[in-house]
C-alpha cells in the first residue's frame, strides 16, 4: 500500500537514506519486543499487551481520557496561585 502511493524519487531518497541507516536497530527492537511478548503471553494469557507494548524505540503512549474539569475544581486551583484572585460568587 505504501509503495503505491510513493513516487519513484521518494523510493531513491528511502534507498540511499537505508544505505547509510540500516534497519537493524528496529529489527532487534522488534526480535525482541516479540519475545518479551511471547514470554508474557506465556506466563500471563490474559494480558492485553501487544508486542508493541514492549518496544523500546517506539513506545505507545495511550490517550488520557478526555475529563472536562468543572468550573468549580479550576476556581479551587486558581486560589491556589500566588496573587490569584477569584472572579465570581464569594470572591474579594
Amino acid at each position: 500500500m505504501m509503495l503505491a502511493q510513493m513516487s519513484c524519487t521518494e523510493l531513491s531518497e528511502w534507498e540511499q537514506f537505508y544505505d547509510v541507516e540500516y534497519f537493524q536497530t528496529d529489527l532487534i527492537d522488534t526480535h525482541f519486543s516479540c519475545l518479551s511478548h511471547h514470554i508474557t503471553d506465556m506466563v500471563c494469557k490474559d494480558h492485553g499487551l501487544t508486542p508493541a507494548d514492549f518496544s523500546l524505540l517506539n513506545p505507545q503512549t495511550r490517550p488520557e481520557p478526555d475529563t472536562e474539569t468543572s468550573d468549580e475544581a479550576m476556581m479551587l486551583a486558581a486560589e491556589g496561585i500566588t496573587g490569584g484572585i477569584r472572579y465570581g460568587p464569594g470572591g474579594g
